[in-house]
């Protein structure tokens, strides 16, 4: 059986295989589309969406094209924020600026290019569900940010919260999860999505981890427990 230690090498050299897929996916883009993305790919850190995903689309019995899977789909989930966030730079334009047009369809190429590349890394994965969930999620997102706008609701919709489970919903399909182990991911998915700083993260821990170490495999326990070590102190 695998250390802690160990899980923790292997979830944080899969945690970089995300990133480097990420840089990958982008090296087509040249500027000004490259630096625009860039930043908005460096306010995405730490990418703990994509973390999410990596713990909880450990299967019962790990293999590499599972560990594909889930690194693909880590990196897809990213790469939707990131198309998502570049859109949503549309709002921060000066109409008065005389460069406005060109900024406007920069940032419109830009987020499409994004999606685009967001898309074609679920679809790499394989499996129609998980191209399915993206799609469902993506709509949802719209429509919650289209409700603000048109009426006029004061909290901004929570994307972030609406990725992370979408994301976990497609991870425990990929392994294949038993219902109670999915069902268990979500759960603590949806509270940490609420919940960021590292005090209630520990407390939710605390919380689910006896139920955790009932219903996972030792290997998938310690990758939890490494994400939440991960969460602590991540990697700048």
């Amino acid at each position: 059986m695998k250390s802690a230690n160990a899980a923790r090498k292997e979830f944080e050299a899969e945690l970089l295989e995300v990133e480097q897929t990420l840089h990958e996916a982008l090296a087509d883009l040249f500027p000004p589309f490259s630096q625009m993305v860039a930043q908005e790919l460096r306010r995405s850190h730490p990418l703990w969406r994509g973390a999410l995903v990596l713990v909880a689309g450990t299967p019962d019995r790990d293999e590499e094209a599972r560990r594909r899977q889930r690194i693909d789909l880590a990196a897809a989930l990213e790469m939707l924020h990131l198309a998502i966030n570049v859109h949503m730079l549309l709002g921060e334009t000066n109409r008065a600026e005389p460069t406005h047009s060109s900024v406007l369809g920069s940032t419109i190429l830009a987020g499409d290019y994004c999606f685009s590349r967001a898309a074609a890394l679920a679809v790499r994965t394989g499996e129609r569900v998980v191209v399915e969930i993206f799609s469902d999620v993506l709509k949802r997102i719209s429509e919650g940010h289209l409700r603000r706008l048109l009426e006029g609701e004061e909290a901004p919709f929570d994307e972030d919260r609406a990725l992370c489970i979408a994301g976990v919903e497609a991870a425990t399909y990929l392994a294949r999860s038993l219902p109670s182990v999915r069902a268990l991911a979500l759960r603590f998915t949806e509270s940490l999505a609420d919940q960021h700083a590292p005090e209630q993260v520990t407390s939710l821990w605390n919380t689910a981890k006896q139920e955790m170490h009932n219903l996972l495999t030792p290997i998938q326990y310690a990758r939890w427990e490494a994400f939440l070590h991960w969460w602590h102190t991540p990697s700048p």
